[in-house]
């Protein structure tokens, strides 16, 4: 009876600290003790701010380059030569600087991790909000993707169009009225659509790197000591 009643004190004690824990951080449930659990909100809050902060400047780069390469592009030539290429790109720069802003609160949420890590007092952020932050970055950059490949798609259709009708007006002799030859700026509106393309990409990846270590269950990112 006595082993019995200390079985039972021990259970109820892993089982308090198994509700103080799954009050925070999700993935955190199955670890065993305070230490664990503070070494995996560390090393969960390392990769925020790494990996958001790559995330943060890789975006910030090439979607700044994007915009400045297609609002050239419209500055120089004083028009839209080409609407379905402007709208669709500028709607894929548009969700690109969305997603750098999500990236930013990436590295935001690593220093809450950490002073979580360091202050046992502090309740954890809780997974669900974090999980579903991370999918609702993928969603934006998948759809900033898919406005800029069809933006993309119809500058190339438009370049395709000036070459073949270059090609059957040699040295511009008999050129038929409103035609365009291929210029160096529609050359610039695929770069802008590209740099967007890589944009997207770049938060992708590191989205997908997140999610993937938060999801993980502790038993493979935390080493558990055997038995002898």
């Amino acid at each position: 009876m006595v082993k019995k009643d200390e079985f039972l004190k021990q259970n109820e004690h892993h089982e308090s600290i198994n509700e103080q824990v799954s009050s925070g951080f999700c993935s955190f449930t199955r670890v065993f003790g305070f230490l664990n659990v503070a070494k995996r909100l560390e090393n969960t809050s390392r990769n925020f701010k790494m990996l958001g902060s790559l995330g943060f400047c890789g975006q910030l780069v090439c979607t700044v380059v994007a915009a400045v390469i297609l609002s050239i592009s419209i500055v120089v030539t004083g028009k839209i030569t080409s609407p379905a290429t402007f709208y669709a790109t500028t709607g894929g720069i548009a969700a690109a600087f969305i997603s750098v802003f999500w990236s930013f609160g990436y590295i935001r949420f690593s220093e809450k991790l950490r002073i979580t890590a360091n202050d046992p007092s502090r309740k954890a952020p809780p997974c669900a909000d974090l999980v579903r932050s991370l999918k609702n970055g993928i969603v934006v950059n998948l759809l900033g993707i898919g406005a800029a490949i069809l933006g993309m798609q119809a500058a190339v259709g438009l370049l395709v169009a000036k070459a073949l009708t270059s090609s059957a007006n040699p040295y511009y002799q008999g050129v038929p009225p409103g035609y365009s030859p291929v210029l160096a700026l529609d050359v610039f509106r695929v770069q802008a659509s590209a740099n967007t393309i890589l944009s997207h990409f770049l938060g992708l990846v590191f989205s997908l790197e997140l999610l993937r270590s938060v999801t993980l269950p502790a038993s493979e990112t935390i080493p558990v000591p055997k038995v002898a």
